[in-house]
């Protein structure tokens, strides 16, 4: 989704035809040769034809950024980042040096700097639009900050109103502020503007659906469908407003053309899932979550599901159970996995642990409607009957986030079966497809990678110092790349301010890259003054008879 994506062909910001022979340059040959190299993805060849470059001029701009493109590109980070440094200070203020060290920084997860980056490149040459386009995506992808992304959009728009794809990332970034009206008027100028960009029309059902305009959504659906049939997002919201429009046959056609469109996404099969409850075909719904599973085993909301299903019906209630509890381990803050446990146990006619299980989901929401009726019957000697909906397993098509703008005219990107990017158009969110899982993977590390993952957070939580920093292995290198004692030091000083602090790991999902487990997981802090949230991804290495940290990163 992110237009300021760094790789080692954006990072370099040389042209990309052979640079031409200029009095002095010596250099030119060996810069040549490196971009050659680039294009081929290369590295290793890049970096030592770009490092022949700056031998014979120290003072190449080019050949600074074309080593931390091959470096980067490479896996050394640090190098790049030195390199990038060394360019900018060549080259102060220079606007696309600027931009391709905001463009690295996002790429490292230094988002905040990359904004300083961006900030400061457009202070130097405001009238260049990329520059602009890239900060919003920024603000919007990565920062979570929509309302700046759209004063941005805004501003290109005062410079540019006939850019269609800034009308669409001004859309996009006014639904995710909840401003879903005028989102829906800036998308029809989008569409007036550019009526054959699927992506716009894609854009344009969405926010339709969310303001319960299903026949709208559908016609602009079957508009991107026609402009491109392969458009798998495009397909899911034709089966979400056939699903609002009572067409529940029809939906499900939708969900499995577009099941086969994204083959490693369990989202359309979620959603089958959905449509078959709602149309009180439990078996069929049952085997749709489970097919769902199958792509994607550690998705707690499907396995919800599935529990909440099975005690439906009264079938297999040892697996619902074990589906239930699991659910509540992996997301313990999530009022409606009590609310299924608590099913689940009524289904069983355990009523004493389906009154404690419902207790727990109500102390984390009072105001949970669902929970305080199921925990009400059951007080007054009353069967809970099993018709509830469920915890909603997916995000609905409207809430999909939106990718940022690119300059146009641009040819349209390929479908993508995660996250879109925008670069250079802008891409649709066609289905938020997790990444292929490993065909086999450890049950042993990622249970053991799991318990350490809960001993790590309470240790946070509990601002024990020492024990919280016993979990970094002796290799790990801080994400800002300081001093593992400068690191440490900081961590201390934190730790040890007045107050009581919570941190919440909301969804972890594990999985084994070699001899790593890589956990991802949304992360929630909470101080007597400051709070934020967003996502967090941990690497783990076996370190004798313990898994401990190597890597830690914000996303």
């Amino acid at each position: 989704m992110l237009a300021a994506t760094a790789s080692a062909e954006v990072l370099l910001t040389t042209p990309q035809n052979p640079l031409t022979a200029a009095p002095g340059r010596s250099d030119l040959e060996a810069l040549n040769k490196g971009q050659q190299a680039l294009a081929a993805r290369q590295f290793e060849q890049a970096e030592k034809h770009f490092g022949d470059a700056y031998k014979l001029n120290p003072r190449s701009v080019e050949a600074m950024l074309g080593l931390a493109a091959a470096t980067h590109a490479a896996g050394k980070s640090k190098l790049a980042r030195d390199w990038m440094s060394s360019a900018v200070a060549m080259a102060p203020g220079q606007a696309n040096v600027l931009q391709a060290q905001a463009k690295l920084l996002v790429e490292l997860g230094l988002t905040t700097e990359a904004e300083e980056s961006y900030r400061a490149a457009i202070a130097g040459q405001p009238g260049l639009v990329q520059l602009k386009l890239d900060l919003a995506a920024l603000y919007l992808e990565k920062l979570k900050k929509p309302a700046q992304a759209a004063a941005v959009l805004r501003d290109v728009l005062k410079q540019h109103p006939e850019m269609a794809a800034a009308h669409l990332g001004l859309g996009l970034a006014l639904s995710a502020d909840g401003k879903i009206e005028e989102a829906s008027r800036v998308l029809d100028e989008a569409v007036r503007r550019d009526p054959n960009n699927p992506f716009a029309l894609h854009a344009q059902g969405l926010v339709a659906l969310r303001l319960s305009q299903a026949d709208r959504a559908l016609a602009a659906f079957d508009k991107a469908l026609v402009l491109r049939k392969d458009f798998a997002g495009a397909m899911i919201g034709r089966g979400d407003a056939l699903l609002a429009l009572g067409k529940g046959d029809q939906a499900i056609e939708a969900y499995t053309r577009a099941s086969a469109l994204a083959p490693r996404s369990a989202y359309p099969h979620a959603l089958r899932g959905i449509a078959f409850e709602k149309m009180k075909r439990l078996p069929e719904a049952e085997a749709a979550y489970r097919e769902a599973l199958k792509i994607d085993p550690e998705d707690v909301r499907i396995m919800n599901n599935l529990a909440f299903v099975l005690a439906s019906q009264k079938v297999k209630l040892d697996e619902a159970l074990k589906l239930a509890e699991r659910a509540v381990a992996k997301d313990g803050n999530r009022a409606s996995l009590y609310d299924t446990l608590g099913v689940v146990y009524l289904a069983r006619n355990d009523s004493k642990a389906a009154r404690q299980a419902f207790e727990k989901g109500l102390a984390l929401e009072p105001g949970n409607l669902t929970l305080r009726q199921h925990h009400t019957m059951l007080g007054s000697n009353q069967t809970v009957a099993t018709t509830s909906a469920p915890a909603a397993p997916v995000k609905p098509a409207a809430a999909v986030a939106a990718p940022a703008p690119a300059p146009v005219p641009a040819p349209a990107p390929a479908l993508v079966a995660s996250a879109p990017k925008a670069a250079p158009a802008v891409a649709p969110a066609p289905v938020p497809a997790p990444a292929a899982k490993p065909a086999a993977v450890d049950a042993d590390a990622t249970k053991a990678v799991a318990s350490r993952l809960e001993s790590w957070r309470q240790a946070w939580e509990a601002k024990d110092t020492n024990r919280y920093l016993a979990f970094y292995g002796a290799d790990f290198v801080p994400a800002d790349k300081r001093a593992r004692s400068a690191w440490e030091a900081d961590r201390r000083v934190k730790l040890d301010k007045k107050g009581d602090i919570r941190v919440q790991v909301d969804a972890p999902s594990f999985k084994l890259e070699g001899n790593v487990v890589v956990v991802t997981f949304e992360q929630r802090y909470q101080s007597g003054n400051y709070s934020d949230a967003g996502r967090k991804r941990l690497e783990w290495v076996k370190d004798g008879s313990d898994w401990k940290i190597r890597r830690e990163a914000q996303q």
